[in-house]
């Protein structure tokens, strides 16, 4: 298929008028043929991308895939696009077609924020290129502001060239690579980032914004042309950059944000004086960060300790709880979120060791034993609201334990259940987690699993409920349970007319005998 072009303008939200270009080709290759005067050039493929398709080499430039192979019609390089204009688009895709490029890929040599399904879902055949356009557009002007900021840095203090040719700066960006020492750990990461953009990479997507670019710039000429200075504030930097902070609103997390902002090889290069007043700055920070923080070491050990304790407290009522939920007769198992956050929690770490801290806090930011950030908080709220849920489960379950079923099955073990009955009736959580061993527990399970037999007068009642509703919706819940609360009332009132001076009781199930 021969490449077909189109005129694309667009008004963006400022009301500016861009002027751009629409291709359409088979498949995609970088080296396309563009229109060095288009504004924008939106590159519209029929085959999907490769995985390792190249960006384009045009900031400009956006392409656009389907997920799938498609054949675009003919007729659509006979139309005409303005979006802006007062005219609509006549610029329009098959259904198929948009749904594979809405499931497609986007590609472009900047960072987008609009994505495939932006641009094409639910755009009834007329794609959504005035939102991509914008994007790309801006895209292209933050792309100007890393360039520039690129040339700035390298050329200070010098003032930068006019128009700089991007050959030419990435260029002197390789020549700086090249000579600078490469001893400090802390530049690591800014030596890959500017190799990045010297093999191709876009600064916008290498570095975080072009006053981050600029900033590694300025250290990597510091270090060739500053070695001892770079070294020193780059300890500095490193120091600050190891310090993390919640949103506590204190003075010393307010402190931080113009401390590391003063920090800065920029103003090194530009003003080598001004060290000795970052040296200042960085020593008063850290002096107050350091009491700080060994302020919140000691407080938060020993919120430690006490989050421990109540662990090995809770040992008894979680494995009651445990054990009981084994046993199928009671139900489903109850509390088990809270016996998971208990697993959690009582692998809590033992109080740090540290016995000099104060004096490692003058090279690095944190304790060397523990690690601990000055944001870390001991989980003690999670903590107590687990053993809330956790005697609230136990409670629960000692609640099915004194049911009047369970309560008679259970006294038909003789002796060896009389301590357990007496604890369970006298609702003594502590004693109950306290007496229920395994050997208990291993009986208690053969007790419960025996087989009730529902009674004859049970089973009578029963047919009747099912006679009265064969089939039962959600909505008739409340009536079933009214209709066997009738039939239980009129079988008790029928015993109390037969023996008044008797209790009146209606038996469900026969108790098994007890085991000789």
């Amino acid at each position: 298929m021969a490449v077909r072009r189109l005129p694309l303008h667009v008004d963006d939200a400022s009301g500016a008028r861009h002027r751009g270009e629409l291709l359409f080709v088979r498949d995609y290759t970088p080296d396309l043929d563009l229109n060095s005067d288009a504004a924008f050039t939106i590159v519209i493929v029929q085959q999907p991308l490769d995985a390792d398709s190249a960006l384009p080499s045009a900031a400009n430039v956006a392409v656009c895939a389907p997920a799938a192979p498609v054949r675009l019609p003919a007729s659509i390089g006979e139309a005409k696009v303005a979006y802006g204009s007062d005219k609509p688009p006549a610029f329009q895709l098959p259904r198929a077609a948009v749904r594979s490029y809405a499931a497609g890929s986007l590609l472009a040599a900047q960072p987008l924020s609009v994505t495939p399904a932006d641009i094409f879902a639910e755009c009834d055949g007329q794609p959504r290129l005035d939102a991509l356009v914008s994007d790309l557009v801006a895209a292209s002007q933050r792309a100007e502001r890393y360039w520039g900021a690129l040339s700035e840095a390298l050329s200070q203090p010098n003032p930068p060239a006019q128009q700089p040719r991007r050959d030419q700066l990435l260029n002197k960006l390789r020549a700086l690579l090249g000579g600078a020492p490469q001893s400090s750990a802390y530049g690591q990461e800014t030596f890959q980032r500017l190799r990045q953009i010297v093999d191709g990479t876009a600064p916008a997507r290498a570095a975080a914004s072009p006053a981050a670019l600029a900033d590694d710039i300025a250290f990597i000429r510091c270090l060739a042309e500053r070695p001892q200075e770079a070294t020193e504030l780059a300890s500095m930097r490193a120091y600050m950059n190891g310090v993390h902070f919640d949103q506590d609103g204190s003075d010393i997390a307010s402190d931080y944000p113009y401390t590391r902002e003063q920090l800065s090889f920029v103003a090194i290069l530009e003003r080598p004086h001004e060290l000795d007043s970052m040296r200042a700055t960085f020593a008063a920070f850290r002096s107050r960060y350091a009491s700080a923080y060994e302020a919140h070491h000691t407080t938060h050990w020993q919120a430690v300790t006490r989050l421990n304790v109540a662990m090995e407290d809770a040992g008894m009522t979680a494995q009651a709880l445990t054990r009981l939920n084994g046993l199928r007769a009671l139900g489903r198992p109850l509390g088990e979120p809270a016996l998971a956050a208990y697993t959690r929690l009582r692998q809590a770490r033992r109080e740090c060791p540290e016995q000099e801290l104060a004096a490692a806090l003058k090279s690095q930011p944190a304790c060397p034993q523990c690690n601990l950030s000055i944001s870390d908080r001991a989980p003690l709220a999670e903590a107590e609201d687990m053993l809330r849920q956790l005697d609230s489960a136990l409670s629960r379950q000692h609640t099915r334990l004194a049911s009047e079923a369970v309560r008679r099955i259970l006294a038909r073990g003789g002796q060896r259940l009389e301590q357990f009955l007496q604890i369970v009736q006298a609702s003594d959580l502590t004693g109950l987690a306290r007496v229920l061993d395994g050997d208990l527990l291993e009986f208690l399970q053969e007790l419960l699993s025996e087989p009730v037999a529902p009674t004859a007068e049970a089973l009578d009642l029963f047919e009747e409920l099912a006679r009265s509703h064969p089939v039962v919706s959600e909505e008739q819940v409340d009536a079933v349970a009214q209709t066997l609360r009738t039939l239980l009332t009129e079988q008790l009132a029928s015993q109390q007319e037969d023996d008044p001076s008797a209790s009146a009781t209606f038996r469900l199930a026969s108790i098994p005998p007890p085991k000789s």
